[in-house]
């Protein structure tokens, strides 16, 4: 790690106080890949209805951070991670978590649409199945409203039994986020979601992501800085393993306090 002398700087934000306690925070996580620091001491807050976007340049720690926070990362073997994650006040960065229903509370969606190679039907269904959910009427109406929360209920509902790789890359990345949702988590991580999406299947993810916000929170690694202003109420900009600056989107946007962050908006690094 380069050793710098800018701090981390955090926006005022003046609803602070008027907001519930954040159902996702972190304080001070450092992760190692072996001998590698990949990211250093970062804290950050996330809040039900809102949409954090983590924005920087390719190997900044971006998805390092957003995989700590359902603790995809303990599943590496030369991975360690020290800090505190909390989930709803607990801190989940111990060996005894149970993942298996933490990620019940924390889906995750990546950047390449990755269906079951099953029935539409039995890509939502499967999840809450394993979860104890036997009743067949449950399970259907389950399947179409997670579909419906999907926008993607009216393009499907008369082949829910034809496989789901048949779908369009746009219609199984919203297959994917409907197969999420089906668990009805407190969070949503999405890694790149529309990378590997045509303009008008990343347009239709972003209304999406938009309109599953409510009562969650959602938080996207995105190099689309287009992307992250449209969709997000929050941005943290991550730069060499650091996370550099953190604010409202207007304003890490448009007025921001890092001299890092204003180069790479102005596109002096990449």
């Amino acid at each position: 790690m380069i050793a710098t002398m800018e701090q981390p700087v955090t926006a005022p934000d003046a609803r602070e106080s008027d907001l519930e306690e954040p159902v996702l925070r972190t304080k001070d996580v450092n992760v190692w890949y072996g001998d590698h620091h990949a990211l250093e001491d970062t804290s950050l807050n996330f809040r039900k209805g809102e949409i954090t976007a983590l924005i920087g340049p390719s190997g900044c720690g971006k998805s390092t951070y957003l995989r700590c926070l359902n603790l995809m990362n303990r599943e590496i073997k030369s991975c360690q991670i020290t800090g505190e994650i909390y989930y709803r006040g607990h801190d989940i960065n111990t060996p005894e978590e149970d993942l298996y229903e933490l990620r019940k509370s924390i889906g995750m969606v990546f950047q390449q649409p990755n269906p079951f190679p099953k029935s539409i039907y039995e890509n939502i269904a499967f999840a809450p199945r394993c979860h104890g959910q036997r009743d067949k009427a449950a399970l259907d109406e389950l399947v179409e409203e997670s579909l419906r929360g999907a926008a993607l209920w009216d393009e499907v509902k008369d082949k829910l039994n034809k496989s789901a790789q048949a779908l369009s890359g746009g219609q199984q990345q919203r297959l994917c986020i409907a197969r999420a949702l089906a668990l009805k988590p407190d969070v949503i991580l999405l890694d790149e979601p529309c990378s590997a999406l045509d303009p008008i299947s990343t347009l239709a993810i972003e209304e999406l992501m938009q309109s599953i916000a409510t009562g969650r929170a959602i938080i996207i690694v995105t190099h689309n800085m287009e992307q992250a202003t449209r969709v997000s109420n929050r941005t943290a900009f991550f730069y060499m393993g650091e996370m550099i600056e953190t604010g409202e989107t207007e304003q890490i946007f448009n007025a921001p306090k890092s001299q890092r962050l204003n180069d790479y908006l102005s596109g002096r690094f990449s």
